[in-house]
């Protein structure tokens, strides 16, 4: 049995662990965060789900290797070199997620390390090690299509906007995110010897490319790789040959199949092959293979010379794109104004009096941001989901509960005794923070799912009742609403919430409303002109709420101002 650690919490490695219990040699024994807590939560849920014996969480580099035969590398890539290099000094095998490095030299020296030090070192490059690529490029260099003088690959997926592929101007983007897999078949295939390559990006605000297509020169042929995190293509392999071509069908690097065609269009050889799962387990059952001194197909895994051409490529680019990332966003940052998304909700539970009142304290703050729905008796109370299992002692929908059944109801997780509070509650608590610091309210109706009949009228006559109006913004992710809210009050702000910026724009258009509340990793498409003085108010569903389990890991959210945001729903306020 090999002791199996882990680096990283990533979202790759929940895929990692269900590969892990398919390979009978491999325990997982231990997962390294450098922030302990997320490591500790990692563990927690992830063994919730899967249950077996739950491997031990720490931010002890001591404890990593004191429990270790071999480490699995998932941390972000500009870290890949520092962990490999300690790892390898203790004589630790490594298999390290791609790319290896994003310098050429440090993918040497830690080649040269385990060589001296007798450890395995491979690059978890998972195409690399499936059975029907394997077998694709056999039949590719078996001569079956003649010689091979072209190859052309494409892996494209969107990304959400939110996420490091995209935030990370110095290391993310899509070549550097997804280059190792179309280089892959490349190297395989034309080799690693190329004589020149050119770049072609689309680039998001930061200078992060969210398309690239890379064209190479060999003295025998050519080659073509195309990957985008925020365009989409069809993801397909095509080698061709002077005697026929091979095609891969999208997805090329998941092989479950590929045709050897010809020149004959009426013949075509194809063949099909088993993919297991996320295919995680193949090469880490090449990794134990090679650890135990195994045989191992001679075709899989990348080479040292492979992992050495990726991270120059990939060098070369970021060297050249290197002033196009260092835009400065600072003062852009500044500007950003901050709403409490449910009030102070991380430290109160969830659109509650406390949490409110805590919100309106901030200093700075420009407003409260909360949900509205309808009891079954007809009162509009404050609270998000339609149904409370998640926040409260109930099990049942909002409308299923008469005002007074609701409000027998606990919140989770609190030892006081907080309750659902209705709307005029919410808009009598906050009144005086409006009149002295113009604090502002929006109000998101609860609608998408649930049509509550007139639920914009009632809201806006409590409104008017209050002589609140000018502090309120009405929300809501069905344009229906925005629409009713225009016609019983054509003067009141509005703001169309979707998850990505194009469905904002698509519907504030069709309901006429005012801003646009978009999803922060939903950031798909550029603010037309007619729009440009709108709003742009982002949402985040990644914070934590009130006690429940999660660890906040991204603490700027106004870096998010690259994409044109002008505000922030955050459930932290207080930290800004």
């Amino acid at each position: 049995m090999i002791r199996l650690g882990m680096i990283g919490t990533g979202r790759i490695t929940h895929r990692f662990v269900e590969a892990v219990e398919k390979v009978k040699e491999l325990q997982l024994v231990c997962v390294y965060n450098p922030h302990e807590k997320r490591a500790e939560h990692y563990v927690q849920s992830v063994w919730k789900e899967c249950g077996g014996e739950q491997p031990v969480a720490t931010d002890s580099w001591e404890q990593l290797m004191e429990l270790t035969d071999a480490i699995y590398i998932a941390s972000p890539h500009e870290t890949h070199y520092g962990y490999m290099k300690k790892a390898l000094l203790e004589n630790k095998h490594v298999l390290c997620e791609k790319p290896m490095s994003l310098q050429a030299e440090e993918v040497e020296e830690v080649y040269d390390l385990a060589e001296r030090q007798g450890c395995i070192l491979l690059e978890a490059v998972k195409t690399a090690y499936c059975p029907g690529f394997l077998a694709m490029m056999k039949m590719a260099h078996s001569g079956a299509i003649g010689d091979i003088c072209d190859v052309e690959a494409c892996f494209t997926r969107l990304t959400p906007t939110n996420l490091r592929e995209y935030t990370d101007a110095a290391y993310g983007g899509s070549l550097t995110e997804l280059g190792s897999y179309t280089l892959l078949p490349i190297m395989k295939l034309m080799g690693t010897k190329y004589q020149d390559v050119n770049f072609q990006s689309v680039y998001t605000p930061n200078g992060v490319d969210k398309f690239t297509k890379m064209s190479l020169t060999y003295s025998k042929g050519t080659a073509l790789a195309k990957v985008g995190i925020g365009v989409k293509s069809e993801g397909e392999l095509i080698i061709s040959g002077t005697r026929g071509y091979i095609y891969c069908e999208a997805p090329w690097w998941l092989t479950k199949s590929f045709e050897v065609r010809y020149e004959d269009p009426n013949r075509r050889d194809r063949y099909e092959f088993e993919y297991e799962g996320s295919g995680l387990q193949y090469e880490l059952e090449y990794f134990v293979r090679k650890i135990l001194g195994q045989e191992v197909d001679v075709y899989a895994g990348v080479t040292r010379d492979e992992g050495v051409m990726a991270s120059v490529i990939i060098q070369k680019y970021l060297e050249i794109n290197q002033t196009r990332r260092n835009v400065d966003y600072s003062e852009i940052q500044k500007q950003v104004k901050i709403w409490a998304h449910r009030g102070c909700s991380m430290a109160y539970p969830e659109n509650t009096l406390p949490a409110f009142e805590a919100a309106a304290k901030v200093p700075g703050i420009i407003g409260v941001e909360l949900d509205v729905q309808l009891t079954r008796d007809g009162e509009i109370v404050v609270f998000h989901d339609e149904n409370v299992s998640r926040v409260t002692d109930g099990n049942l929908r909002v409308v299923d509960y008469s005002f007074q059944e609701l409000r027998q109801l606990r919140f989770k997780n609190d030892d006081t005794q907080t309750v659902i509070p209705t709307l005029q509650e919410v808009l009598e608590l906050l009144k005086p923070y409006c009149r002295q610091q113009g604090l502002l309210i929006n109000i998101e109706f609860k609608t998408s799912m649930i049509h509550y009949a007139n639920i914009e009228k009632m809201t806006i006559q409590l409104v008017k009742e209050l002589e609140m109006q000018k502090y309120i913004i009405y929300s809501s992710f069905w344009a229906e609403s925005i629409k009713a809210v225009k016609k019983y009050d054509p003067c009141a702000h509005t703001g169309m919430l979707a998850s990505s910026l194009s469905d904002c724009i698509k519907w504030a258009r069709f309901a006429n409303a005012d801003a646009l509340h978009p999803w922060i990793g939903g950031f798909d498409c550029s603010i037309p002109d007619e729009m440009r003085q709108f709003p742009v108010r982002a949402w985040n569903v990644e914070e934590p709420f009130y006690r429940d389990g999660r660890v906040l890991k991204e603490t700027k959210l106004t870096k998010y101002a690259m994409y044109g945001v002008t505000d922030i729903f955050t459930n932290v306020p207080e930290q800004y």
